[in-house]
């Protein structure tokens, strides 16, 4: 029998929302405002980062260009030295929701990952809908999305329950598919389910799969409620 596949590692690459103008930002972008903010200075977060001084200047001008305002602002020193630079509040609320996004993986080592894209947003009953393929799920509405975005879904395994038949409950979200797969490890089952060509991971206990009888090729149901589900604007 199979053990459950190893953890994905994660290569954040995405636009961050200010205002009314995204600014792209990575991992090594993210580092080196860290240590212009730490350091107080782009030579020596150069140098920490070991990104050229050039290529950090060009950096920040690119994220400056798309957000029309300044992120870093640097103080000139006198013939003796003792120049600065710091983050603007644009820089650090930049920093900061990147920063909360990462978070959010590492809390997740483990996660689907599903693309879709914001259909309509119910404002009184405070949900959005996302369409996946020909699928449509309900998730709680955030602040800073808009209907047409294009969005990551994140759920993690264990947030995800199955069924034989569909049911009415709390439970927002109750799709079909079909098992494609079964891996064992100790007394867990991670089921691979294809819904309507999205592979989806499901982990269920041993005891569960063998109360369900569930076989490779089975159709089931797998539902998750909307809070379950982290989402990024990508």
């Amino acid at each position: 029998m199979a053990d459950l596949e190893k953890k994905p590692k994660y290569k954040l690459d995405m636009e961050i929302e200010i205002g009314d103008k995204l600014v792209s930002l990575n991992n090594k972008k993210s580092r080196l405002l860290q240590c212009i903010d730490q350091c107080g200075s782009i030579v020596k977060a150069s140098n920490e980062t070991g990104i050229p001084y050039r290529t950090a200047l060009k950096n920040i001008e690119i994220m400056e260009n798309e957000l029309g305002s300044p992120i870093v602002v640097t103080k000139r020193g006198g013939k003796g030295g003792g120049g600065s630079s710091k983050l603007t509040l644009s820089g650090e609320e930049l920093l900061h929701k990147f920063m909360k996004m990462n978070r959010i993986l590492k809390k997740h080592v483990e996660v689907n990952e599903i693309e879709g894209t914001i259909s309509s947003i119910d404002q009184e009953e405070k949900v959005m809908y996302v369409t996946l393929n020909k699928e449509e799920i309900i998730l709680s509405a955030l602040k800073g999305f808009k209907v047409g975005d294009t969005v990551l879904i994140l759920i993690s395994p264990i947030d995800i329950f199955v069924t034989l038949t569909p049911q009415e409950s709390s439970v927002r979200n109750m799709l079909e598919g079909n098992i494609t797969e079964m891996r064992f490890k100790n007394d867990m089952v991670r089921l691979n389910v294809d819904i309507d060509n999205i592979p989806i991971r499901v982990d269920i206990t041993e005891l569960s799969r063998k109360k369900l009888d569930l076989s490779l090729g089975e159709n089931i149901f797998i539902g998750f409620k909307a809070v379950s589900a982290d989402i990024i604007k990508i």
